[in-house]
Order: structure tokens, then C-alpha cells, then sequence
């Protein structure tokens, strides 16, 4: 085997480029650690991409009492807003109140002020809750058998989430993390119980081996495939949902902002969301068992969500000959007997590994909080490593997105 170069032991290797590896890398190496992050396709290019592409509080999730998610997930939208102001933007959603809904205009009443009262010393505005005429007149495209109103609040978007990665990716390179892509892990070495090290095949064939104090297994629902190139056996992680969206050119009475919808079907929730001077559609939540790498939008999805589309805005007429492209992704979530998929919890998980100490996995987690989860694991990393943990700087310091910067070492992300 060749090594990625002399001396080439790090202090971490963090296996998975997509928001939570680059977000770990980033802070790892503002830290001064000496970091190789590695992923086997593009960064970005797996769960993140296939995200609704939201950075938000999880309003739905205070109907399950996850009060610590909803607060952290509002913190870091904040500090995402000031540390990426070019990437994460305002985005106003407006939910429909339905006289045959599950929720009444009360309860929803009572999610928004606890939604404001979460988000203390934010900077987005409070919500506001408008009557049936106040709706129609807003919103002259939404069905209105049985409107009673609306409620219009703020969270944000990201409308390429990918780029988010890259100027995490691009950060950690600032503080010499090595970074190497279409890079396959084929092995975790185990030496004396601890994983020794990482063996990965390049993009031309070549077959790699390095060495490394601490292991951290990002690869999002992969995260067992990576576990499996380990000589111990681990029990299984991942119980993933698939989520599916549809993207479509502007239809009769599109809304100018996100709408938060109850289907009408089955209950759950959909957005329909102005991107990129189109419309996203999305998602669904269903279980997946297979490997992430075949995923695929299904006939029912696209049924289903055309449906609930058309059902919400009768006058828009969106049908398969609409749709520009569809897209769908596996959430990396802990495994679970809970049979609603809706109630699996959304925070993330640190798991380490009795038999092996040095090797961490990344389990669960959403978009908004990468950077949060990026901080608690590299605490962990410096703790691993037997040293204090100097402070974070990823809250503070603003996120590069000026993607035309002439240094090559900055731009390139190495390619096997």
C-alpha cells in the first residue's frame, strides 16, 4: 500500500464529506488538528443533497416534546444566518388552518408562540396569525373549503446545501486538513482494540492505507457499510427513512412564499417551496432497508405529492409532464422500534464503540445543527486524545462563500 504522503499520521480522519463530516473537519482543524477528511463521491453529493434544503427550528417537533432539538435547531439557524449570510437566507412559510385538519387554529396558535418563545434573541421576525380573508387575499391560490386562516412564520433556506459543505470543505483546507474524494474505504485496521488506521481505494485505482489516532465515522446512512470493513462486529445503526421531492417550473397561483401543508391523506407534513426560480416539492418519510446508493423517487411518491399538491392549490394542475426532476435521499436515523416514522427523533447521536474507543459514528442529526454536532464531537476527539479542548470558533467566524478565489489550493478538493 501507499501512504497519502511521509508522516502521514493524523490526529483524526473523518470518513464522509457530506455537512456533518466537513462541519467535523472544519472545527477539527480550526482547532489545530491534523485532519484527512474522505468521502467516495463529491462532497455534499449524498443526504445533504438531497435535503428539503431548509435550515429551521423543527416546529413539529415540539408535538413530541423535543424542546432541547427545537432550541438548539433555532440557535444554530441564527448563527447560520450570520456566518453564512449568502447561502442561508429569511424564508416566510405560511401553514393553511383547515376546519378538517389535526390541528385547529388554537393549537397551531400555541406551536407559534412557543416556536417565538424557543427562539429568543433571534433575528428572523415573530409569526403572525391571519384570518380566512387575510389568507385568500395572501394566498388567492390556496383551497378554500374549509380555510379558517393561516399562520406565517419565518425559518431560513439554503438553497444549495451543497455549497454550504463546500465552504466548510474549503475552510478546513485553509487550516491544512487534507481532503480526498472518490476515495472508497475498503478497511479500519484494528491494532491492541483500537482501529489503527483507514485503507481506501482512489478514483485511479490506487490502494491507500493511513494511519490515525481517532476514526469518525460520518458517512450518513452508509455508516454500517463503513462499520462492516471493521474486523469486530458492530451492531446495526442506521434505521433510515427515505424522502423524496419533486422539482417543477411555476404553476398557476404558486405561492410567492413556502407553504407548510397537512396532506389531506394521511396527515404528515409537506412543504411546497420557491428554488432557484422554481418549485420544490417534498418530502415523504418512508422506512429503507437497502443501500442508499439505489435510491430512487417512487410512482407513489410522485402520485402522492402531485395529489397533495394539486389538493392544496386546485387551480395549479401540476401533473408528470410538470415535473423537471426528482430526487431522494435516506436520513441517517438511529435504529428504532417506533413504528411512526414521524416520531423518530431527529437528534443526533455520538456513538462510541466499547471495542474499539478510538472510533466514533455519527448517527441521526439534521442540516441545521451540523455545526453544533461538529463541536460536541471534536470536544469528544480532544478528549480521545488525552488534551483539554481549546475553544470553538465555528459560531463566530464567517464562512468563506466567495467561490471564485484564485488560490488552487483552496478551490481544488484533491481527487484520488
Amino acid at each position: 500500500m501507499v501512504r497519502v504522503a511521509e508522516n502521514s499520521r493524523f490526529d483524526v480522519i473523518v470518513i464522509g464529506a457530506g455537512i456533518n463530516g466537513a462541519g467535523i473537519a472544519r472545527d477539527a482543524a480550526m482547532r489545530g488538528l491534523k485532519v484527512l477528511l474522505i468521502d467516495k463521491g463529491e462532497p455534499g453529493g449524498g443526504t445533504t443533497s438531497a435535503s428539503t434544503r431548509l435550515i429551521h427550528g423543527g416546529l413539529r417537533y415540539l408535538e413530541h416534546f423535543e424542546f432541547g432539538l427545537v432550541r438548539e435547531s433555532l440557535r444554530e439557524r441564527d448563527i447560520l444566518l450570520r456566518i453564512a449570510p449568502d447561502l442561508v437566507k429569511p424564508l416566510p412559510i405560511a401553514i393553511p388552518i383547515y376546519r378538517q385538519g389535526k390541528r385547529g387554529r388554537l393549537t397551531i396558535r400555541a406551536g407559534m408562540i412557543l416556536y417565538d418563545l424557543l427562539s429568543w434573541g433571534k433575528s428572523l421576525p415573530n409569526h403572525r396569525m391571519l384570518s380566512r380573508a387575510q389568507s385568500l387575499e395572501r394566498w388567492p391560490g390556496l383551497n378554500p373549503e374549509g380555510l379558517v386562516g393561516a399562520a406565517l412564520y419565518y425559518d431560513a433556506q439554503v438553497e444549495f446545501p451543497e455549497r454550504l459543505v463546500e465552504a466548510n470543505v474549503r475552510s478546513a483546507r485553509e487550516f491544512r486538513a487534507e481532503v480526498f474524494t472518490h476515495a472508497r474505504v475498503t478497511s479500519l485496521a484494528v491494532e491492541d482494540g483500537k482501529v489503527s488506521g483507514v485503507g481506501f481505494i482512489r478514483e485511479d485505482g490506487l490502494e491507500q492505507f493511513t494511519e490515525a489516532a481517532v476514526v469518525i465515522n460520518a458517512a450518513g446512512p452508509w455508516i454500517d457499510f463503513v462499520l462492516e470493513r471493521a474486523p469486530v462486529e458492530s451492531p446495526k445503526l442506521i434505521g433510515g427513512t427515505k424522502g423524496s421531492h419533486l422539482i417543477v417550473p411555476p404553476f398557476p397561483s404558486a405561492p410567492a412564499n413556502a407553504i407548510y401543508l397537512e396532506a389531506r391523506s394521511d396527515g404528515r407534513p409537506i412543504f411546497i417551496i420557491p428554488w432557484n426560480k422554481l418549485y420544490l416539492i417534498g418530502t415523504t418519510d418512508v422506512r429503507f432497508e437497502g443501500n442508499p446508493d439505489e435510491v430512487r423517487c417512487e410512482d407513489w411518491e410522485i402520485e402522492y405529492l402531485l395529489s397533495e399538491t394539486n389538493l392544496a392549490f386546485p387551480n395549479a394542475g401540476v401533473t408528470r409532464a410538470n415535473i423537471l426532476s426528482t430526487y431522494s435521499g435516506v436520513r441517517p436515523l438511529p435504529v428504532t422500534n417506533d413504528k411512526d416514522e414521524q416520531s423518530i427523533t431527529r437528534r443526533h447521536f455520538i456513538r462510541e464503540h466499547p471495542r474499539l474507543p478510538n472510533l466514533l459514528s455519527i448517527v441521526g442529526g439534521k442540516l441545521t445543527t451540523y455545526r453544533s454536532l461538529a463541536e460536541e464531537c471534536v470536544d469528544l476527539i480532544f478528549r480521545k486524545l488525552g488534551k483539554n479542548p481549546p475553544a470553538c470558533m465555528t459560531a463566530t467566524e464567517v464562512l468563506a462563500t466567495d467561490f471564485t478565489d484564485k488560490n488552487p489550493d483552496l478551490i481544488r478538493v484533491i481527487r484520488g
